[in-house]
C-alpha cells in the first residue's frame, strides 16, 4: 500500500479510537459483560463457550496501567474495534478500490450502533469482529500474492478464533469455496492451499485448546464452574460424574444444553420478519454493497483469481444472515454484525464502480459526478453520522438499553449495589443472586476486596426455573451449617424447608428452623 493508506488506516484508528474512548464505559458493568471484567483478572472460565482466547487477550489488557481493572478490560473492546475499522479500509483497499470508496464505509461501519455499542464495553464482539477482518485479509493477501503463508495465517486465525466467539467459524465454509473454484496457477496447487489452511488451523486449534485445559486446571472461584454449573447440576440433569473431567466439561461449555436446537428453531414467519428487519435497517449498505457485488471486477489482471471472491462474499453474508435470522435468542441482533462488516466491503467495490461512471467525462465532469455520489452514500446514512455529536457531548454510544445507560450515566451505581450487599455478609458466605448481579458482586469482593472465600452462585440458570432441582438443595444443606447463606431475593420456594429472615432491602438469610 502506499503512503497515503498508511496515513488513512492510522487516521482511521486514531479518530475511531477517540470517539470510542470517549463513550467508552467508566468502571463496573453487569451481566455478561461484569463477569469478562472479573474474569480477565482471575483468569476464569467463562460462560458457554467458555471464552479462553479472549480471557488470556483481556488478561493481558489488565496489565495496562490505566485506571482500574473493569476499564481496562473495557479498553481492549475500544482498541479492537479500532483496529477492526483499520482492517476494513485494507481490505477493500486490496480488492482495488481508491482510497475515498475505501475510507467512506470504514467509517460508516465504525458508526454503525451495534459495533459502537460493543466496542464500549467489556465483551467478546469487538475482539471477535477483528479476528473476523484479519482472517479476511489473509485471505486476499494470498489471493494477490499466491502466498501460502497468508493461508497459514488465515487457518490459525480460524482456530484461535473459536477461543473467542464461534459464530465466526461460519466464514470457513465460504472460503473453502472460494479456495476450490479459484483455478490454480502453474505454481500451486489445490493440495498447497489444502495444507497450508488445515496446518494452520491445526495450529490454531491446538492454541485454544491449550488455554483451555489451562484455565480449566486452574478452576478460578470466579469461574463459570463454581458460579453456575456445579451447585445446579441437576437442572441439567446432570451428576458430579458427568462434570468431572476437562472434556466432559468442554463438551457442555461448546455444546451447553442450554443452547442446543437453537439454530434454526425459530419459526419461518419469525425468521422473515427478523429479514426483513435487518434489510430494512441496512438498505444503503444493500444497496452499494449489491452494486459492488454485481460490478465486481478484476482489479489486478495479473492477479488471476480476484473475480472469484465475489462468491466467498456472498457465501459470508448468507451464512451470517441465515444464522442470525433463525438462530431462537433474544440477543440474535449482535450475530448480524459479520453481515454488516461484509455489506461495508461490498460497498466500497460499489462506491468505485458507480463513480467509475463519470470517467469517459473526464476532467471536472468526472469529479463532480464522484462528489455526487460520495454525497448521496453519506446522506443515506445521516442517521449514523448524526449520532455523532450528541454521543461525543454525552460520553455515551448509541444503542443502549436501559439497564446498560444507567450503567454509563452513573458509573459507580453497579459497583456501589455491590457493595451494599458485599459490605453486609461474612468473609466465608455463600451468596444466591440473579446473573445480571452476579458478577458485579464476584468483581468487588474477589477483584476490589480481595475476598476470594466468598462465593457467588446464579439462582436460575435455566430459563423459567428457581431453585432448579435437587443439587441446589444438596449443595445448601451441605453448606448451610458451617457457611452463612445469602440470597439477594426473597426464595419463597423455600420457606416449608428453611427458616428464611431478612437481613437488609435485597438480602434474606437462609437458616435451619
Amino acid at each position: 500500500m502506499k503512503r497515503t493508506d498508511s496515513l488513512i488506516i492510522l487516521l482511521l484508528f486514531i479518530s475511531s479510537l477517540a470517539l470510542y474512548l470517549r463513550t467508552l464505559a467508566p468502571g463496573l458493568l453487569f451481566g455478561d459483560s461484569a463477569e469478562f471484567q472479573t474474569i480477565a483478572y482471575t483468569l476464569g472460565m467463562g460462560h458457554p463457550t467458555g471464552y479462553p482466547v479472549y480471557v488470556v487477550l483481556a488478561k493481558m489488557a489488565t496489565l495496562v496501567p490505566i485506571g482500574e481493572i473493569a476499564y481496562r478490560v473495557n479498553l481492549l473492546s475500544a482498541f479492537s474495534a479500532s483496529l477492526t475499522v483499520s482492517l476494513l479500509y485494507m481490505i477493500i483497499r486490496t480488492l482495488g478500490p481508491r482510497p475515498g470508496a475505501a475510507f467512506l464505509p470504514s467509517i460508516t461501519w465504525a458508526l454503525v450502533p451495534l459495533f459502537w455499542k460493543y466496542a464500549c464495553m467489556a465483551e467478546v464482539y469487538s475482539v471477535s469482529m477483528a479476528c473476523l477482518a484479519m482472517i479476511l485479509f489473509t485471505v486476499l493477501a494470498w489471493s494477490k500474492s499466491k502466498n501460502t503463508v497468508w493461508l497459514f495465517a488465515a487457518g490459525t486465525l480460524g482456530g484461535l478464533s473459536l477461543g473467542l466467539h464461534a459464530m465466526i467459524a461460519l466464514l470457513f465454509p465460504a472460503i473453502l469455496l472460494y479456495l476450490g473454484i479459484t483455478p490454480a496457477s502453474s505454481k500451486e496447487r489445490w493440495m498447497d492451499r489444502a495444507k497450508a489452511i488445515m496446518l494452520g488451523g491445526t495450529a490454531g486449534i491446538l492454541i485454544f485448546l491449550t488455554l483451555f485445559l489451562l484455565l480449566d486446571q486452574r478452576n478460578s472461584p470466579a469461574g463459570y464452574y463454581n458460579s453456575v454449573v456445579i451447585p445446579s447440576l441437576s437442572a441439567w440433569e446432570m451428576k458430579p460424574a458427568d462434570f468431572d473431567s476437562p472434556w466432559e466439561r468442554f463438551a457442555f461449555l461448546f455444546f451447553p444444553p442450554q443452547f442446543r436446537g437453537q439454530f434454526g428453531a425459530l419459526p419461518f414467519p419469525d425468521a422473515i420478519n427478523r429479514l426483513k428487519d435487518f434489510v430494512f435497517n441496512n438498505a444503503s449498505l444493500l444497496m452499494f454493497g449489491t452494486i459492488g457485488f454485481i460490478s465486481f471486477h478484476q482489479s489486478d489482471p495479473k492477479k488471476p483469481g480476484l473475480i472469484h471472491l465475489r462468491w466467498l462474499m456472498l457465501a459470508a453474508l448468507v451464512l451470517y444472515t441465515a444464522f442470525a435470522v433463525s438462530y431462537d435468542d433474544f440477543s440474535y441482533p449482535v450475530y448480524h454484525l459479520p453481515s454488516i462488516l461484509v455489506l461495508a466491503i461490498l460497498a466500497g467495490l460499489g462506491l468505485q464502480r458507480l463513480g467509475d461512471l463519470g470517467k469517459p467525462l473526464g476532467g471536472s465532469r468526472s469529479a463532480v459526478i464522484t462528489f455526487a455520489i460520495a454525497l448521496i452514500y453519506l446522506l443515506s446514512l445521516r442517521h449514523l453520522w448524526a449520532e455523532v455529536p450528541r454521543a461525543w457531548q454525552d460520553g455515551i454510544p448509541p444503542g443502549l438499553q436501559y439497564r446498560e445507560l444507567l450503567s454509563f450515566r452513573f458509573p459507580g451505581i453497579n459497583r456501589l449495589n455491590a457493595e451494599r450487599t458485599v459490605n453486609h455478609v461474612e468473609d466465608n458466605a455463600v451468596i444466591f443472586t440473579d446473573w445480571d448481579r452476579l458478577y458485579s458482586l464476584y468483581y468487588v469482593s474477589h477483584v476490589l476486596q480481595g475476598r476470594i472465600s466468598l462465593d457467588f452462585h446464579q439462582i436460575n440458570p435455566q430459563k423459567d426455573q428457581y431453585l432448579p432441582g435437587e443439587s441446589m438443595i444438596a449443595y445448601i444443606d451441605e453448606n448451610l451449617d458451617h457457611r452463612p447463606l445469602y440470597f439477594t431475593r426473597y426464595p419463597a420456594s423455600l420457606e416449608s424447608r428453611y427458616q428464611i429472615i431478612a437481613v437488609r432491602p435485597e438480602l434474606y438469610q437462609v437458616k435451619r428452623k
